[in-house]
């Protein structure tokens, strides 16, 4: 664990150092399929919001890239004022805050949610790429103590970047990815509670956007005592010889030319369609959950409709329904776009419940209620007000983790009386 919590002037020392090692093995390392067979249910989580509190600054996912908007004032709803069409229930944090991914991870456990995927841009210094990596890392530690798995999807796109500012060799990328990969072996992999696929550790590329040729991927694994269980985007995971592919948002499935709602029946059958043609073969399919895309870019993505839960609904009932042995989740928190699983004050709770529901009704022992969803977000109101000892609430942290919610409920309530 990362406590006792980190100081900004600690949350420096980090950015400084990159690397904070556990020395631990993969020998009990958590794997997918799961024993019960149920699928393996995967959050993509995205670790680049900064606030002044921890780290000096808004960063530019709240406020916008042209800092269009001020997290410090108020919108006309009394909202923050923030580069999103909805606001986190727990306010805007800094990715980097123990405190905040601790009651993130719970909130997820709580859910039925076994792991997280971070969207992480790798360990060269460049725009906000080390502070992205160090906000992943506090992701990583939290994820071991909360008694969930982590993984990585890697963001090709900006080797592109290192290639134009002069800090990645064009005729040598395998060099740049080997260097990433050994650093994820030697820090991450390694580790019990890294995410692994058939007895592999799991790595996602968003992609490829800029490094299409299979040569370079091989030559970043090579040196690996074990390559990595590797999945690209549904549609181009062939080309770079991956594993497998994954799917992310598709808005066709859910509405015809015009617009209008494709019915239950079709949309099952169409995500159907989408898994076969990523592969015939089950095994080298990730499916995707969305609850819904409205985003805030100038030219917009297409938009699909959150309809009060039904988009999450059906589309985790198809990918749940699909051979599939991991299930990913799009996304806890890209506000940009507005694929939010997170609670937010525009639908509460929501999108847990319906989480929590569905991973209950496929078996497994789950046994959490919708009010258990309430407590994590209790801890963190108590953490940042310091309504008790930090040794109590991490006593209460300690229940959290390991499923004693009456416990942690009790003490709580002992808080707030």
């Amino acid at each position: 664990m990362l406590g006792p919590r980190l100081s900004n002037i600690q949350l420096l020392g980090v950015l400084a150092s990159f690397v904070i090692g556990l020395g631990s093995d993969s020998s009990d390392a958590q794997d997918a399929p799961r024993d019960d067979g149920r699928n393996t249910v995967l959050m993509h989580y995205m670790p680049w919001y900064e606030t002044p509190d921890v780290r000096g600054k808004w960063g530019p996912h709240w406020t916008g890239w042209q800092k269009q908007h001020d997290p410090s004032t108020t919108d006309k709803f009394g909202l923050p004022d923030i580069w999103s069409h909805y606001h986190p229930l727990i306010g805007p944090y800094d990715s980097a805050d123990p405190d905040a991914v601790e009651c993130q991870l719970q909130q997820m456990k709580l859910a039925g949610v076994d792991g997280v995927i971070a969207d992480w841009y790798g360990i060269i210094d460049h725009y906000d790429y080390l502070p992205n990596h160090v906000a992943t890392q506090v992701l990583f530690e939290q994820a071991g103590e909360v008694g969930m798995t982590f993984s990585v999807c890697f963001e090709d796109r900006t080797v592109q970047e290192l290639v134009k500012a002069g800090k990645a060799d064009e005729d040598n990328l395998g060099a740049t990815l080997a260097k990433t990969f050994e650093w994820t072996h030697e820090n991450w992999f390694t580790h019990a509670h890294y995410q692994r696929y058939k007895g592999r550790p799991l790595v996602l590329n968003f992609g490829p956007i800029f490094i299409k040729d299979p040569g370079p991927w091989r030559e970043g694994f090579a040196s690996l005592p074990e390559r990595p269980a590797f999945f690209a985007l549904h549609h181009l995971w062939r080309d770079v010889g991956a594993d497998g592919g994954f799917t992310w948002v598709h808005t066709d499935a859910f509405y015809d030319e015009e617009g209008r709602d494709r019915g239950d029946d079709e949309i099952a059958r169409r995500f159907a369609g989408l898994y076969e043609r990523v592969s015939g073969d089950p095994e080298q399919v990730i499916t995707s959950a969305v609850p819904g895309f409205h985003d805030v870019y100038t030219n917009s993505y297409s938009y699909l409709a959150h309809r009060g839960g039904e988009t999450l609904k059906r589309h985790l009932r198809a990918a749940m329904a699909s051979e599939s042995p991991v299930v990913q989740l799009v996304t806890w928190n890209d506000y940009g776009e507005g694929t939010i699983i997170e609670p937010t004050h525009e639908f509460g709770y929501l999108f847990l419940e319906i989480l929590q529901d569905t991973l209950r009704a496929e078996g497994g022992d789950l046994a959490f209620t919708h009010e258990d969803l309430r407590l994590p977000g209790r801890l963190y109101r108590a953490r940042k007000s310091g309504a008790a000892a930090s040794s109590t609430l991490d006593r209460i942290a300690s229940m959290l983790n390991r499923g004693d919610t009456s416990s942690a409920r009790r003490a709580l309530d002992r808080i707030s009386e």
